[in-house]
């Protein structure tokens, strides 16, 4: 007799525990965090029911579940991620009851989570054509990526934005201020010292797994942005990681990005 893999209910979905695991949290944070996502878009970077969406390291679900009930018949949602796994279960289970939800799976060799991945970033065009994409969502991926990686995504935003179109995007933005109190304090399971240089402009935490968690000057962030024919909309919106600034909620920080005008 086989036995079946534990799963957990959630928004009327039997989602698998394992893979749920690898999205940064599991059965007791995931709505919690499907909530605070959707609370962060909405304040920062709304998404209309008829918006075309690309997200970026779609794990689970986490967003597409309750983007399902945002976006209408005439919006779409891509979204792709480097676990097979958890493609083939949204593509079987979301992209079933909400047929303009697509999943696409990249083979990308990655330390974390497909280290026998075949693929490299820099060889990936996202899959929307030129010009197509109201929105863009990435949590948690640019806080695991080189600089050569970042920038090849951040072109490939470029391309597929609409001139109208925005990206919300996750990173650890750090300088001397923010890293002298994120060394005084510990507010995540992690110990996010970042006393590690990996390039010019960016730090890791951890020399033995240096792509568990990787930070970014400030000004090496703005770099990156301004190469790529995108522009930082506003100030970075800080997260509550480091402890520097007074704010109830929210891990990492973000930037809100558009293509130059």
């Amino acid at each position: 007799m086989s036995l079946r893999e534990p799963i957990t209910r959630h928004f009327g979905y039997d989602i698998p525990i394992r893979l749920m695991n690898l999205t940064g949290g599991g059965p007791d944070t995931f709505e919690p965090m499907c909530e605070f996502h959707m609370a962060a878009l909405k304040e920062h970077t709304p998404i209309d029911p008829d918006h075309a969406v690309l997200e970026i390291g779609c794990g689970i679900g986490r967003d597409a579940i309750p983007l399902t009930n945002v976006l209408s018949a005439k919006g779409s949602y891509i979204g792709v991620d480097i676990v097979k796994d958890s493609i083939r279960w949204c593509s079987d289970n979301i992209t079933v009851r909400h047929p303009n939800f697509k999943f696409v799976h990249f083979d990308i060799g990655d330390q974390l989570h497909n280290p026998g991945g075949t693929m490299r970033t820099t060889d990936v065009r996202l899959p929307p054509p030129d010009a197509s994409i109201d929105r863009i969502i990435l949590w948690s991926v640019f806080t695991h990526m080189r600089k050569v990686d970042i920038a090849h995504y951040l072109r490939e935003f470029a391309r597929v934005l609409k001139p109208t179109g925005t990206a919300f995007a996750t990173w650890f933005i750090v300088n001397d201020e923010i890293l002298a109190k994120a060394r005084t304090v510990n507010l995540t399971p992690f110990n996010l010292r970042f006393e590690h240089v990996l390039e010019e402009g960016c730090l890791i935490n951890d020399p033995k797994s240096p792509m568990g968690a990787v930070a970014y000057i400030d000004t090496e962030m703005q770099a990156l942005v301004a190469s790529s024919g995108l522009e930082v909309v506003g100030d970075v919106l800080p997260g509550q990681w480091s402890g520097y600034f007074d704010i109830p909620k929210g891990g990492q920080d973000a930037t809100i990005l558009r293509r130059k005008r």
